[in-house]
């Protein structure tokens, strides 16, 4: 009997624990954030999973009204990024993933390294 996935998170900071579990359990090695660009879509990164995607769509994302500026400073203050003059520190995030509804406990490390570039953050996430 499948279990019936249901909505547990809301705005830039529940998009950012889901972009997490997406990147942990799907093994995305890298995803890149932009301050100009739409947040990424985790439905369609975690499609290949269809027990994550379909926990996904329980969110009910509201992609297009989700800031990504906001969804870059919550990755910069969780993975405590810092600012040194012209360059960021690169931040690090472990965290610990149940796989699935059942299945073990995982430890997962995700790197950010934070540039900015005619007024545009980029911040890429490495799992």
């Amino acid at each position: 009997m499948g279990v019936t996935a249901k909505k547990e998170w809301t705005g830039e900071s529940g998009y950012c624990n889901c972009l997490l579990v997406v990147m942990a359990r799907l093994s995305v090695p890298f995803l890149d954030l932009f301050s100009d660009r739409p947040v990424p879509n985790l439905e369609t990164l975690a499609s290949g999973r269809p027990t994550t995607a379909s926990w996904i769509r329980a969110q009910e994302f509201q992609y297009s009204s989700l800031n990504p500026l906001t969804v870059i400073e919550i990755f910069m203050g969780i993975g405590q990024i810092s600012n040194f003059l012209w360059w960021y520190k690169p931040g690090y995030l472990e965290v610990y993933d149940v796989v699935e509804d059942d299945g073990p406990t995982v430890k997962r490390t995700f790197r950010m390294r934070l540039s900015k570039k005619r007024g545009i953050f980029h911040l890429k996430i490495e799992l």
